[in-house]
This record gives structure tokens, C-alpha cells and sequence, in this order.
């Protein structure tokens, strides 16, 4: 190592610079920048899906007329144009480093809320899908996330079948796509746990849904879930 490439990294450690995963401007009290925080879901948010609400209702209108199979869901920033192309990044096209800055919100997020976890876990590939993209971006997150929170991650889900991507399909398709896709790997040790899902979008909930519909045949406590972003429903 030369003495420039020393003196470089020496200042770094000293005085580190830090860019929002989001926009890439720089930003020195934090991950996310001033211009990228406003699109973050802070206070009036439904406490089964974490859609933001305007209003002071506690449940949003489309989940008190429907059953979610997991406990809670708490998103911390909206998915549209300025944020989604960090997402695609990490899963599309090769950005592995960002996970770190996700799991950093994340755990941001998950301080702010009065939850006791025993186990952290992630939505998984298929087989044909992780080997194409070489890793798990919700795996890598999670993975993070438990260093910083100082969590147990494990695998608890397998992908058994693969499916068309969930983007490209309505909300009704997204449901019926993921029907018998999961697969609950050794259902023992998940009993009276609570466990936590962690994920990069939350759409409709039809993943999730798919995820902790397996997970209760373990007979787990609570099954949380807790995504980077949340797309906005239109009806909302």
C-alpha cells in the first residue's frame, strides 16, 4: 500500500463520507439525505400492513376487510421513482454493497418499535434464481440487519416452485402465483417464536402473506414482517 492510498483510507476512518443509497448525494447525520427523507413513512401508518394513512384510524380500509395471515408489517420509506432505483440495483444489477445501507434503515425502523424477536429471516429464491443472480438480496439485507441488531438469522423457507416475477402480475395473479411456492424448513425449533420476514418491497402483501402462511404451520408466536419500502395503493 502507498502512502496516498494509506493517508485515503486513514481518512475515511477519521472522517467518513457517506452517500444515500437512494440518490447518491452525500450525507454526513445519516444514511438517507434531507431530499430522500421526505418519502419516509413516519407516524399514521396501518398497523397490520404499514400503508401510510392520512387519517388517525389505526387499520387501513383495505385490511379491515382483509384477513392478513401475518401479525404486522412496518415498511420504513414509499417505493416510487426516487427510491426504486436503489432496489433495482441491489437486485438487478450487482449492487451488493447497498444491502448494508438497507439494513441500516431497517434497524433505524425496528428501534422505534416495541418488538421482542427471536428469530430473523428473509423471502427466499428458487434455486434457478439465486444461482442466476448469485446471492438473495432479502437474505443479504437480513444478514445485515441481525449484525446491527444483534439477532439470530436463519434460513426458514425454501422456494420449491419457481413462479413469474410478482411485478409484472396484478393484485388477484400475485396471490394465486404464490400459492404452494414455499416451503417451511425444520418447523421444531420455530415453535412459540416470534419471527421477523424481512424483504425488500411490499406490494400487495401476497408474498409476505405466501411466507407466513407456511411459517404458522411451525405454530410460531408472532410472524412480523418488515420491508426497505412500500408501494403507495393507489386507492389509498
Amino acid at each position: 500500500m502507498n502512502k496516498q492510498s494509506f493517508l485515503e483510507k486513514l481518512n475515511n476512518v477519521l472522517f467518513p463520507h457517506y452517500s444515500c443509497p437512494f440518490c447518491g448525494r452525500e450525507t454526513k447525520d445519516g444514511v438517507v439525505c434531507k431530499s430522500c427523507n421526505h418519502n419516509k413513512i413516519n407516524a399514521n401508518f396501518c398497523v397490520k400492513c404499514g400503508e401510510h394513512i392520512l387519517d388517525n384510524e389505526k387499520i387501513c380500509y383495505i385490511c379491515k376487510d382483509l384477513e392478513r395471515v401475518f401479525d404486522s408489517n412496518y415498511s420504513c420509506y414509499e417505493y416510487n421513482e426516487e427510491t426504486s432505483g436503489a432496489i433495482m440495483a441491489l437486485k438487478y444489477n450487482d449492487k451488493k454493497y447497498l444491502a448494508k445501507d438497507f439494513a441500516k434503515i431497517l434497524f433505524e425502523r425496528f428501534k422505534t418499535l416495541d418488538l421482542h424477536i427471536d428469530i430473523v429471516t428473509s423471502v427466499p429464491m428458487s434455486v434457478e434464481a439465486q444461482k442466476k443472480r448469485e446471492y438473495n438480496h432479502a437474505a443479504e439485507i437480513a444478514k445485515e440487519f441481525c449484525k446491527l441488531a444483534d439477532l439470530k438469522y436463519e434460513d426458514l423457507l425454501a422456494k420449491i416452485k419457481s413462479t413469474p416475477r410478482q411485478a409484472e402480475l396484478g393484485r388477484d395473479e400475485r396471490i394465486k402465483n404464490l400459492v404452494g411456492s414455499f416451503a417451511i424448513i425444520n418447523k421444531q425449533i420455530k415453535k412459540n417464536k416470534n419471527i421477523l420476514i424481512i424483504d425488500d418491497v411490499f406490494t400487495t402483501g401476497s408474498t409476505m402473506t405466501a411466507c407466513a402462511t407456511e411459517l404458522k404451520k411451525a405454530k410460531p408466536n408472532k410472524v412480523y414482517c418488515l420491508t426497505v419500502t412500500k408501494t403507495k395503493n393507489p386507492e389509498m
